[in-house]
């Protein structure tokens, strides 16, 4: 027997801390729910569950963005649908327009009408917006582009590769356009009409009676409200001088560019038009521009022309608009200033590149994106813009024009539902990919509450036959001096 060290004891302790130890353990991951509350408990599943969380995180976030991506192509998706409506409104106009028993003071209404609903397209088109955001102004459309200031591409579709183009611009869009010469005074008492130059003036086959009696100023009026009846304008030579003043010039001129655009002028009296100073018969047509496409076009590229806007496409989709409203208003400005003026040809390198589309991070990891395109939908893009039905041709004519865009229209509709679909699968496997990972987040964090309920009771016993079995361990020393005293 030994007194110096009481082994048993030492080892009965030792077990009791070694119990207490792993009871504390047990209690702590019972009160807390995680097998894991430090990194000493399992270094390498702290490692792996922190890894686990930052992904969670990043796929629950990815998902939230796909769902506000989702908000976007809706309230892009809900004003292409106001758009549509609006369009299908000017066709059922067009088609209204285009019914001989219509007068002009009919057609001019319906024209008023149709005005207003491209201004209202056009309006959309600049003011739609998510969180500040533009969403139909072209913005968020993948291409932009480098250009002359006087030639300016609308659109490029997603088929137009980036790098540069070449066009030659040989000959500039005109208007159907007549010029007269200074005109004298009535003859009439107070240099007013005379019976002998009474008569009617037609243009674009609308007419006016100019009357014994009418002042200059009342023929005027009647020309320039006959003018805008039939999209005509009427302006003097001289920018300086009155249309009502003795000897002023007049030039008529249509709206609209290209060589679809006629100006046809009759005066039933040849002294009327010798005072106003203009033929008794004229026959005008305006003139398409003309184009040659270079470097970067396929030589299968056709041109189409409405208005100002030229339109280069091939069979392989590729699409692109040019606007050359400037170029026209040069060239219209040359010309005012020396009818006799030669107008040289532009060459124009267009660059292309890609920029603008929305770009939706719809995963938790770097570059998983998705890229969301919306063109521009504005009356120009769409081919809207000079619609005039005024007359019967071009009442035809907007039907046409009207078809083109509610098929462009709808097409951009459909590839926002496209969008629109894609980003809720991704949610849906987004979601999918987050439930998985939490799933195998719990089997490494998560305690087995009666699992660990069975270890800590179990602990508990061991603790107390621990302590009970150190107090004997005590007491073993006492027989020592029992024997002492014998």
């Amino acid at each position: 027997m030994f007194i110096n060290h009481n082994m048993p004891a030492l080892r009965t302790n030792s077990q009791l801390k070694t119990n207490t130890t792993r009871m504390n353990k047990s209690l702590e991951r019972l009160s807390s729910g995680y097998k894991i509350n430090k990194a000493a408990d399992d270094s390498a599943g702290m490692a792996i569950s922190r890894k686990m969380k930052t992904q969670i995180a990043g796929l629950n976030q990815a998902s939230r963005n796909a769902s506000d991506g989702i908000s976007v192509i809706q309230t892009a998706e809900g004003a292409l649908t106001e758009v549509q409506n609006m369009l299908q409104r000017m066709r059922e106009l067009s088609v209204q327009a285009a019914n001989g028993t219509l007068t002009v003071d009919d057609r001019k209404s319906i024209q008023d009408e149709i005005d207003q609903l491209g201004q209202e397209i056009d309006r959309i088109s600049t003011d739609t917006e998510f969180n500040t955001k533009k969403l139909l102004d072209g913005s968020l459309d993948r291409k932009s582009h480098s250009v002359n200031p006087s030639i300016k591409v609308i659109s490029a579709n997603e088929t137009v590769a980036s790098g540069k183009y070449e066009i030659k611009l040989t000959n500039y869009p005109e208007q159907a356009r007549y010029e007269g010469s200074a005109g004298t005074d009535f003859t009439g008492t107070g240099k007013r009409v005379s019976a002998a130059e009474a008569g009617t003036i037609t243009i674009n086959n609308e007419s006016i009676t100019i009357n014994e009696g009418d002042s200059r100023e009342e023929v005027v009026e009647k020309l320039r409200n006959l003018c805008s009846r039939v999209d005509v304008v009427m302006e003097a030579t001289d920018k300086n001088a009155d249309l009502a003043d003795k000897g002023t010039a007049y030039r008529f001129l249509t709206k609209g560019y290209g060589s679809d655009q006629e100006l046809n002028i009759q005066c039933s009296n040849t002294a009327l038009a010798a005072v106003l100073g203009i033929n008794a018969d004229v026959k005008e047509k305006g003139a398409d521009p003309v184009i040659e496409t270079g470097e970067g076009f396929k030589k299968t590229s056709t041109i189409s022309y409405s208005n100002t806007t030229a339109t280069i496409t091939d069979y392989n989709g590729f699409e692109m608009k040019i606007d050359l409203e400037t170029a026209a208003k040069e060239m219209k400005e040359a010309k005012d200033a020396d009818p006799a003026a030669t107008l040289a040809e532009k060459d124009t390198v267009i660059t292309v590149f890609d920029a603008g589309p929305m770009v939706l991070q719809v995963g938790a990891n770097e570059y998983q994106t998705v890229d969301v395109i919306i063109p521009e939908v504005s009356t120009k893009t769409l081919g809207v813009d000079s619609v005039n039905v005024l007359s019967d041709k071009g009442a035809q004519k907007a039907i046409t024009k009207v078809d083109s865009a509610v098929n462009r229209v709808s097409e951009v509709r459909a590839k926002l539902g496209a969008y629109q679909n894609r980003l809720e699968s991704s949610i849906s496997n987004l979601d999918t990919s987050s439930l998985n990972l939490d799933e195998a987040l719990s089997r490494i964090e998560d305690v087995d509450m009666a699992e660990e309920m069975t270890k800590y009771t179990q602990l508990q016993v061991l603790v107390q036959a621990s302590t009970s079995m150190l107090a004997q361990a005590n007491e073993q020393p006492q027989t020592v001096l029992s024997l002492l005293q014998s």
